[in-house]
C-alpha cells in the first residue's frame, strides 16, 4: 500500500513540474485610463514572465486605456520598455480609438504597434486559443 502512496505521490510531482513549464498565451484587454492601473497591468504581466518565461503575452490597449502607450500621457514607459526588450511582450494599441481621438502613429512609446480594433484581436485571440484576462 506504501508504495502505491509513493507512486502517486511521484506522479503528482512529475504532472505539476511539466505543468509548470508550459508556455502561456495571454491576450490582456486594458481600457483604464488612471495611471494605477497601467503599473497593475504590467507587475502582473511581469509576474506571469517571471514564472512562464517562453510565453506569449499581447496587453491590448483601447478607450481610455490607450494614455498608457501615448508618450506625452505614460507614467510607465520605462517599464514597458523592459518588458518588451526582455520578455517580448507586445503591445498593442486600437487603431479605431486612435482614429477616434486623433491619435498619430508617432504618437505612441516606440515598443507599441496598431492592429483594427482592439475587439477584433481579442476576438481573434481567444478563437485560437488564447487566454483573455479583462485589466
Amino acid at each position: 500500500m506504501r508504495k502505491i502512496y509513493i507512486f502517486i505521490f511521484v506522479m503528482f510531482l512529475v504532472d505539476e513540474s511539466s505543468s509548470a513549464q508550459q508556455p502561456l498565451r495571454i491576450a490582456f484587454d486594458f481600457n483604464k485610463p488612471d495611471t494605477a492601473s497601467f503599473s497593475t497591468v504590467l507587475r502582473h504581466a511581469k509576474n506571469l514572465m517571471m514564472l512562464r518565461p517562453n510565453s506569449s503575452l499581447e496587453i491590448v490597449c483601447h478607450g481610455q486605456g490607450l494614455d498608457m502607450l501615448l508618450k506625452d500621457k505614460t507614467t510607465v514607459q520605462k517599464e514597458i520598455e523592459e518588458l518588451a526588450v526582455s520578455f517580448h511582450v507586445t503591445f498593442l494599441a486600437c487603431e479605431a480609438t486612435m482614429k477616434r481621438r486623433g491619435v498619430d502613429k508617432s504618437q505612441l512609446v516606440t515598443q507599441a504597434t496598431t492592429v483594427p480594433t482592439a475587439t477584433l484581436e481579442l476576438a481573434l485571440k481567444q478563437q485560437d486559443g488564447w487566454s483573455y484576462i479583462k485589466e
